[in-house]
């Protein structure tokens, strides 16, 4: 006769755990830890409950990030006193200014054991703030603990979801003696909703007039992770407005943005009123653009609290979610020929792209190739930042397959941990693109004792930071090799051979070729390691080139990471 699973006998853990499960939550990262034992011993007899072990908090707390990406639901990571907690805030931050609804919930020690020499033990409450709220649990045997809990977890809940989204940290003091599993169920526990009505409308009158007005009215839209807007689609499609999306965007014209960043000058647009949406951009040349463009206005739609006047243009800022607003526009605007010549005028340089054969074996050639071979669905792009995403803006458009990249903060931490999330809860091959520095600053994402066998990463090692060469000035400084750029003679086959990774190192396009059969074969047992090895200088040579075959390039052609 099998025994029965009990649940602890802490009854915060337990009312939280309950809550968990009733708000539907389902995976928990797990990192390892004696005073969060409890929990994870609670989150793993809990059959509501996933949990995916990660050593790393740091590395733990952006896979968590990828699984809310994959599942579109808040994911939590558990961590264990002290220290453990600070690891997870770049993670934090990532998901707070990309609105991914993040848990953390941290065990505690005792409070009257702050500041005592006790191991283990400073101050958590707040330890994750500005970039996530804290909701700080009142110890065991308080008078009035539990109504105080549920109330505390309940908010805690409905902020994950607030203001389009973000991170929340749940701390739990928990005192000895703390391993003893003696109850047989859960408690029954109180779940608040929250009801925010849509308004279908949001836009009044006078704006939809002024935006109807306007002789150049473009939407752009930086990093989204929803996917692509029908209602943006059939703006576009309609040649309402002229529609500029960056390529974490996931949406459909991503290649317009690729083109302008090209342009000398945007190539001579001129918007006199722009609408406003989504997280970080990746390219410059539009927002500085922006920034001295006389007599453009700037609508902003913003469904958080947040007030970014990005372009220093902003006139209007609409709290809304981004759809209704599109709908409205989509059946009040007619159709515009300035936008359809745009349009036209812009297809017809991204045309030119087609030209562009690498002289040599570089980032962008290689791109390019993997571009032209992959299949048009089944499968997600996860991107890592600097040279990584700036390329494959050229060859990829967004809107077809889901892509993603870590812009909240365009940092280099968490972009392999964040995808091995994602593929861990998604049934699709997830294609990592990454540079060295980011891919080595990471490396504990694949130490991971059930790694996806659809992860397939392609590594670009070209002996440090590529993007740190076109600083301007910088060049001219003898750290720039050592210290800025971080210059290296590493190569991953060591850690792909521990992790039980497939691997292949390529040194030239033949190799290449071979080698991308094997990122796009179907998953097999093992994922896939390509290591694509190229020389700083070809890589920038070749850059210059592309460039030149969209227009001749510029003396003020520079992209700054």
């Amino acid at each position: 006769m099998t025994t029965p699973l009990l649940y602890c006998d802490k009854p915060s853990v337990n009312r939280l755990t309950a809550l968990l499960c009733r708000a539907g939550l389902r995976d928990v990262v797990v990192c390892p830890g004696s005073r969060n034992g409890v929990l994870a011993h609670n989150f793993y007899v809990c059959p509501a409950l996933r949990c995916h072990p990660v050593t790393d908090e740091r590395s733990a707390a952006f896979f968590a990030l990828g699984l809310s990406l994959a599942t579109r639901r808040p994911a939590a990571i558990c961590v264990t006193s002290g220290s453990a907690l600070l690891g997870t805030l770049p993670a934090v931050a990532e998901a707070a200014f990309r609105h991914v609804p993040l848990l953390v919930v941290s065990a505690d020690r005792p409070a009257r054991w702050v500041g005592q020499l006790d191991g283990q033990t400073l101050p958590q409450p707040g330890a994750l703030m500005p970039y996530a709220p804290c909701f700080n649990l009142p110890e065991d045997g308080t008078p009035g603990a539990d109504g105080w809990t549920d109330r505390l977890l309940n908010e805690a809940l409905l902020a994950l979801r607030r203001g389009g989204g973000g991170p929340v940290h749940v701390n739990v003091p928990l005192d000895e003696p703390l391993f003893s599993f003696g109850t047989p169920q859960l408690p029954d526990v109180r779940l608040v909703s929250e009801i925010r009505p849509e308004v279908p409308s949001p836009l009044p009158d006078a704006l939809l007039s002024h935006i109807k007005a306007a002789r150049l009215p473009v939407l752009l839209l930086g990093e989204r992770d929803e996917g692509p807007s029908p209602a943006a689609m059939e703006l576009d499609n309609g040649n309402r407005l002229l529609v500029l999306p960056e390529l974490v965007a996931n949406q459909p014209g991503s290649f317009r943005t690729a083109v302008l960043e090209a342009l000398p000058g945007c190539g001579g647009l001129r918007p006199d009123l722009v609408i406003h949406a989504g997280g970080t951009f990746v390219n410059k040349r539009m927002k500085q653009l922006l920034r001295t463009l006389p007599g453009c206005s700037v609508v902003r739609i913003e469904e958080s609290d947040a007030l970014p006047d990005t372009f220093g243009r902003l006139t209007t800022v609409v709290r809304s979610p981004l759809e209704p607003v599109l709908r409205q526009l989509a059946e009040a605007l007619p159709p515009h020929e300035g936008v359809r010549r745009e349009k036209e005028r812009l297809a017809a340089a991204a045309a030119r792209l087609s030209a562009y054969r690498p002289a040599a074996f570089a980032d962008v050639g290689i791109v390019q190739r993997l571009a032209r071979r992959l299949p048009p669905r089944g499968y997600s792009l996860h991107l890592g930042n600097s040279s990584v995403v700036r390329n494959a803006c050229w060859f990829f458009d967004g809107g077809h397959v889901p892509i993603h990249c870590n812009r909240g903060l365009n940092g280099i931490e968490g972009s392999l941990s964040t995808a091995v999330g994602y593929a861990s809860a998604d049934s699709r091959p997830a294609l990592v693109l990454i540079g060295d520095l980011s891919f080595f600053y990471d490396q504990n994402a694949l130490w991971n004792g059930a790694l996806p066998p659809g992860l397939r990463i392609l590594l670009f090692n070209n002996g440090g930071g590529q993007i740190f060469y076109r600083l301007p000035g910088l060049p001219a400084s003898p750290a720039l090799t050592p210290l800025v750029a971080a210059a290296h003679h590493t190569s991953a086959e060591g850690l792909a051979r521990s992790y039980g990774l497939s691997y292949h190192a390529v040194r030239d396009y033949d190799s290449l070729e071979r080698a991308i059969g094997s990122l796009l074969a179907p998953a097999g047992s093992r994922p896939v390691l390509v290591e694509a090895f190229t020389r700083t200088a070809d890589n920038e040579s070749e850059r210059l080139r592309l460039l030149h075959t969209v227009v001749s390039p510029s003396p003020t052609d520079i992209i700054h990471p």
